[in-house]
């Protein structure tokens, strides 16, 4: 095994993560030892994104609403005392039950640090622009300082993802769609489904395509296809000092052909990818699919503290179609989009002008105000780094 090296600043000196070297060169790629920065152009994206949310939400929901702000204003000074409190929990046992996902990815990593990189990383890929790549950069520079290897924070990272990309583009809306079909069909709405129960199961169909597809690009004959097709085209450099790698041997043998180094990384990575997706299915996708269940049930609530009443079936298909809006990258995590649709889809249901905008209101503090917050509340927090 190589020395240890010591980090920039005299910081506590890291083991090498990988003894082939390739992990390390991918480090230094990703630079999880520095903490990311915003560029003052990102941060200026940022404010004019926050004011965008705000005008959104200032005329957007009046204007598909129909309700005027005294109106809404009315309608939250009526709610019932428990009302704030209950999203606001639920909001939090979301974000909790996210870091729980992550954990059962980062094989051997204490909750509490999981958690408070969850939380700063979720915070950072919503409030900034672009900031998918911020996040993941920041939630990996958080884990890397509380001492995890490199290879377990690539992979649970990876991980992580796929499981939140199948849940909120594939389950959330196949479930609401499929339970507007079923209201449909049972007379439970008047609005009836274009295509009915056929609909749902196109639905089903293309995200079984859509699931078979990924099996696919991860068999590893076929990803190792696709690197020297790609390498073919654009070689694919080897690290510094690195030779390419000679043949593969046993079940990772293709066609016998030397490989680059990046290549043969990337192969390893999906190798401990499969590995962890094939042990822990269901420790992985039960806490992601239980916060979108929480997030729901602030729906829930929320339209029963401002006294609307619409059928559970319903309002499975209204938070589908806000998640679905809320994956449009025009605003930080969807705030604003998400609401306004939904306020629009529960108008659009029967439910009043003023209750409607309250109840998506009540619902972004589960979805949007309490992860940001909470991810700044994680970020001031003391992080205990690990050697």
């Amino acid at each position: 095994m190589p020395a240890p090296a010591s980090s920039p600043g005299g910081a506590t000196p890291r083991p090498a993560d990988d003894a082939t070297g390739a992990l390390p060169w991918i480090a230094a790629e990703a630079d999880l030892e520095h903490r990311p920065r915003l560029g003052t152009g990102r941060i200026v994206l940022a404010v004019l994104s926050v004011l965008l949310v705000a005008a959104l939400v200032a005329w957007g929901l009046p204007w598909v609403t129909g309700a005027g702000w005294s109106e809404i204003l009315t309608s939250l000074s009526a709610l019932p005392a428990w009302a704030v409190p209950s999203v606001v929990v639920l909001g939090v046992l979301a974000v909790a039950l996210e870091a729980l996902t992550l954990r059962t990815a980062l094989r051997g990593a204490p909750y509490g640090d999981t958690l408070r990189a969850h939380a700063v990383g979720s915070a950072a890929a919503t409030a900034v622009p672009g900031g998918g790549l911020f996040g993941p950069l920041l939630l990996g520079y958080l884990l890397r300082r509380s001492g995890l290897p490199l290879r377990v924070i690539l992979t649970g990272i990876v991980a992580g993802s796929l499981v939140e990309l199948a849940v909120a583009s594939l389950l959330v809306p196949l479930l609401g769609l499929t339970a507007y079909a079923v209201a449909s069909l049972g007379g439970v709405t008047a609005v009836p489904l274009p295509g009915g129960i056929g609909a749902a199961l196109a639905v089903i169909v293309l995200g079984a395509l859509a699931v078979g597809g990924m099996a696919v690009l991860l068999r590893r004959s076929v990803l190792a296809g696709l690197l020297d097709q790609f390498a073919a085209i654009v070689p694919l450099p080897a690290p510094p000092g690195r030779q390419e790698t000679g043949p593969a041997t046993d079940d990772r043998a293709d066609d016998g052909a030397a490989r680059p180094a990046l290549a043969e990384a990337v192969l390893t990575e999906r190798d401990h990818l499969v590995r962890l997706l094939r042990t822990r299915p269901l420790g992985l996708l039960l806490p992601t699919a239980a916060a979108r269940t929480a997030q729901w049930l602030a729906l829930v609530l929320a339209l029963q503290a401002v006294g609307a009443e619409l059928p559970l079936l319903l309002t499975v298909a209204v938070f589908a179609l806000g998640r679905v809006a809320a994956l449009l990258p025009l605003t930080p995590g969807g705030a604003g989009i998400a609401e306004t649709v939904g306020a629009a889809a529960l108008v659009g249901l029967g439910v009043g002008a003023g209750p409607a905008a309250t109840a998506v209101l009540l619902l972004g503090i589960t979805t949007w105000v309490v992860p940001l917050l909470g991810g700044g509340i994680a970020a001031l927090l003391p992080g205990r780094r690990r050697g």
